[in-house]
């Protein structure tokens, strides 16, 4: 075979090979892999701290995540209170203008009985004094003579009974 005459030829060349290599390999870990090791790790210790760190990062946005929350839970709390507090105000305002206000009704309606009361009795004396006077007149001048204080005060008081239960009953 032709291609195994060509090894025994190359024979030399092969075990430069092998010593080129060897010295290759040689000065490839003495001075290249050193720093490439190092950079690696360097890199692995990198990578690994940034990591930790986002862990680290991911860990504090959680914290700050419940912190918030809890607060937005109080401040919706605190908000309802508010509310809560605003609207028992409200009606305590509410009822309190509405006793007042119906406080004021009795109050007028009060003053305006006393008034009707008042004026009643007032028309009354004066419907009392006109009627005596007309039914002493009147009967003098039917009976044609002076009566007694006696005579008018009973025939009075009898017609102003009169009057006012007619009065009475038309009311």
């Amino acid at each position: 075979m032709p291609q195994l005459e060509q090894v025994s030829v190359f024979t030399p060349l092969v075990i430069w090979s092998f010593i080129s290599f060897g010295i290759l390999l040689f000065l490839l870990k003495k001075f290249a892999f050193p720093p490439i090791m190092r950079m690696l790790e360097e890199r692995e210790q990198k990578i690994a701290g940034d990591i930790q760190g986002a862990e680290d990062l991911k860990i504090e946005a959680e914290k700050l995540k419940r912190d918030f929350e809890a607060q937005l839970k109080t401040a919706h709390e605190k908000a309802s209170t508010i509310v809560q507090l605003a609207n028992d105000e409200a009606r305590k305002i509410q009822e309190k203008t509405l006793g007042e206000t119906q406080a004021k009704c009795r109050q007028m309606q009060k003053e305006t009985e006393h008034e009707i009361q008042t004026s009643r009795n007032e028309i009354l004396s004066e419907i009392r004094n006109y009627v005596s006077a007309l039914t002493i007149t009147s009967t003098e001048k039917i009976l044609k003579r002076t009566l007694t204080d006696q005579d008018k005060k009973r025939l009075v008081d009898e017609s102003i009974d009169e009057v006012v239960k007619s009065l009475e009953k038309q009311a």
